[in-house]
């Protein structure tokens, strides 16, 4: 059973309608895991509709306790609540803590743990941030050898 073949991960996002990605890089003096100004070409679509900054974990890091995931994200970006929220004023950004999670059905194998600590919902709740979960399944059974 190979816990690698998890690609769970969760990201911090800074969407709004038209923004300078690289000014959000410079104030909050962290560098994007990805980021793009409306109109850049997608990766799915011809252009995008908004811009976007993000900051993520690494993929297949963790496959059981998610936790640790956010807890990754919310320590990186702490200390930097006021500097989001003069942001999101700024340039009317809205944020959100994205969990994507990948949850083996082989029964041989634990299912991921998710819940967020008094820290997390401070940071969340201080910047006004939204979760969202996305899930998806696989079989781990089915790609052994």
């Amino acid at each position: 059973m190979n816990k690698t073949l998890s690609k769970s991960y969760v990201y911090f996002a800074l969407h709004g309608d038209d923004f300078e990605p690289n000014e959000v890089t410079k104030e909050l003096g962290i560098e994007p895991t990805d980021s793009w100004k409306k109109g850049d070409k997608g990766q799915y679509i011809a252009n995008q509709k908004y811009a976007c900054w993000k900051w993520s974990t690494e993929k297949g890091k963790e496959a059981i306790f998610i936790d640790n995931l956010v807890d990754e994200v919310v320590e990186k970006l702490r200390d930097k609540v006021e500097i989001i929220n003069k942001l999101k004023d700024k340039y009317q950004l809205s944020s959100v803590l994205e969990i994507v999670m990948y949850i083996d059905v082989n029964p041989e194998v634990s299912t991921p743990a998710l819940g967020h600590n008094l820290k997390t919902i401070e940071f969340l709740y201080q910047t006004q941030t939204v979760t969202d979960v996305d899930i998806y399944r696989y079989d781990s059974a089915e790609t052994e050898e």
